[in-house]
């Protein structure tokens, strides 16, 4: 079934709470043979977006349900921490000692068993994605962005981004968050190869604004073609200048530094507080704040979980962060 759907046209599978993701999984610890670990479960609040699009058995998912790609995802770890760690099955946040996170590389199936075109002359949609074992391997902070060159090649420019102090949310938070010891995994998540430049910002302006109310997410302007509008009502670009995709970034650093003291305008704040989309949207859309998606877990989960349980499951700050939320003490607007 798998394989079936993996070859596919469009091909997604049906997945809901406590059964299989489908994804075929390698990992290399060191320089031993890859193995193949235990197929993981979909859990309440798995991070995805889909549209609401028809399939052709006509049946709609269900609330609880998701929609899919197989998928293939190495993961190579190295640092000799993270080799102890694995060796003595420990699965801490904390890896003392640890230096350089391990690497995963993600890609839907279809592109690996069944391309079409070629790479090198089409244009990559990728995440990258990092952050500590709770939230491991996709849940972590995330950054969509598309390329017209390799993602390998983007990925090199964002970490010298990185490494010379830029402000852009992406680069300033990896940078935290490495020097604070809490990243054991980065994941280059490939999701889309094709010399369809159209359909991809169309697909990224979807990613994007459908994760804009999660904490997670690490894009400071709206994707696709509604990005270049923003840039664009913001005088960050000219009327009939169209820049490549990979020179979005630039003109918002740009503007940051021209601009120190206003920071980069939001988009889409005409809703009024009233509104408790928007207001829900505000209380769980900043920085180390629980997303909409965790909340509702959080609910879902208290009645046959212990707060230390939902806490590790969910990837909250500490187990005080989900007692709160149980209690009625905090997200009490947020409608889920």
């Amino acid at each position: 079934m798998w394989l079936t759907s993996a070859l596919a046209h469009g091909g997604v599978m049906r997945v809901q709470p406590g059964q299989l993701i489908p994804v075929f999984s390698l990992i290399a610890l060191g320089d031993r043979p890859f193995f193949m670990p235990p197929q993981p479960t979909m859990l309440v609040g798995h991070r995805s977006v889909a549209p609401t699009m028809p399939f052709r058995s006509g049946k709609l998912l269900a609330d609880d349900e998701l929609a899919l790609q197989p998928v293939i995802r190495i993961d190579v770890v190295e640092d000799p921490a993270l080799l102890e760690a694995a060796r003595l099955g420990r699965t801490a946040l904390e890896i003392p000692g640890l230096k350089k996170p391990s690497t995963v590389f993600s890609v839907p199936a279809k592109i690996v068993l069944a391309p079409i075109g070629w790479p090198k002359k089409s244009y990559v949609l990728y995440q990258h994605i990092f952050g500590r074992g709770n939230s491991y391997p996709d849940d972590g902070y995330f950054y969509v962005g598309v390329t017209t060159r390799s993602w390998q090649t983007r990925w090199n420019e964002h970490r010298r981004a990185i490494n010379s102090g830029s402000p852009l949310r992406f680069h300033r938070r990896f940078l935290e968050e490495l020097e604070s010891h809490r990243i054991t995994y980065i994941h280059h998540k490939v999701m889309a190869v094709t010399t369809d430049i159209e359909a991809l910002y169309a697909t990224e302006e979807f990613l994007v604004k459908g994760h804009w109310h999660d904490e997670r997410r690490l894009n400071m302007i709206p994707g696709g073609k509604e990005g270049l509008r923003y840039l664009r009502q913001n005088g960050m670009l000219g009327r009939h200048i169209v820049p490549s995709p990979d020179e979005r970034d630039r003109l918002v650093l740009k503007w940051m530094r021209d601009n120190p003291r206003k920071g980069v305008p939001a988009p889409w704040v005409s809703e009024k507080w009233k509104d408790d989309a928007w207001a829900t949207a505000q209380i769980c859309g900043r920085e180390a704040r629980l997303s909409v998606e965790q909340v509702a877990a959080i609910r879902h989960l208290s009645n046959n979980h212990t707060i230390a349980e939902i806490a590790d499951r969910i990837g909250a700050l500490n187990t005080s962060q989900v007692q709160r939320v149980i209690e009625g003490k905090t997200y009490s607007r947020v409608q889920t």
